[in-house]
């Protein structure tokens, strides 16, 4: 059953749920939605939720300070944050994450989440702009996106999505994320072509993919 305080109601047409990094069920339902039909539909689901949570508390990689926001990832460093009054905008200092004494708590966290999201265009301009001329491939509009499963996609026009959660990685999985994409410019499917092609750039590409599937519960954080 899930904790009444994990359902979420708001301006939505749908309900969804998803199993959080912590194993905790949580519920976004519409606003006049019955509670017997968000009960219903929790008890249809069932099996799958099960299988979620086991998948989820079985996997050791997952930052329970990180999963519960009482630190933050940035490029694989965890950083514990510290309010300060000495400053104006968020900043990063050694292993902390400094936040203006003058923000109110309930907006830190979407702070936060813009600080993250403003160092991750940065990131991932600066890093193309390198893989480009690494592989003397132009492809088209680089964008981030908010994907809830994947890290990254290429389109058939050649335009780049990346989600903008990928500042939360080490920068070598930053690297192979976006080495992957580009790839795709030369070869679409992940045939054999494509991933020998990826192991010119990142010849452990099969040891940075295990990696990056090891980080996958870092694509719930901030929904």
């Amino acid at each position: 059953m899930v904790n009444p305080a994990n359902i979420y109601r708001m301006k939505r047409s749908t309900l969804s749920i998803h199993v959080d990094p912590n194993g905790e069920l949580i519920v976004k339902a519409p606003l006049d939605m019955p509670d017997r039909r968000i009960f219903d539909f929790i008890k249809s689901r069932g099996d799958w939720i099960a299988q979620r949570k086991a998948a989820v508390l079985a996997n050791n990689y997952i930052s329970k300070n990180a999963a519960s926001y009482n630190t933050f990832l940035y490029l694989g460093a965890e950083l514990v944050p510290v309010v300060s009054t000495k400053i104006k905008t968020i900043t990063r200092e050694d292993s902390a994450l400094l936040i203006p004494a003058k923000i109110p708590q309930e907006k830190i966290l979407k702070r936060v989440e813009k600080y993250l999201k403003d160092s991750a265009k940065d990131i991932i301009a600066e890093r193309c702009a390198y893989f480009s001329g690494v592989l003397k491939l132009k492809c088209g509009d680089i964008t981030m996106n908010n994907n809830k499963t994947r890290w990254g996609v290429c389109m058939l026009n050649g335009d780049i999505a990346i989600n903008w959660r990928v500042v939360m990685l080490k920068p070598k999985l930053v690297d192979y994320i976006i080495v992957h994409e580009f790839c795709h410019l030369l070869e679409f499917n992940h045939t054999k072509n494509f991933w020998a092609i990826v192991g010119t750039i990142l010849p452990n590409w099969k040891q940075l993919r295990l990696e990056l599937k090891q980080m996958s519960w870092l694509l719930q954080l901030f929904r």
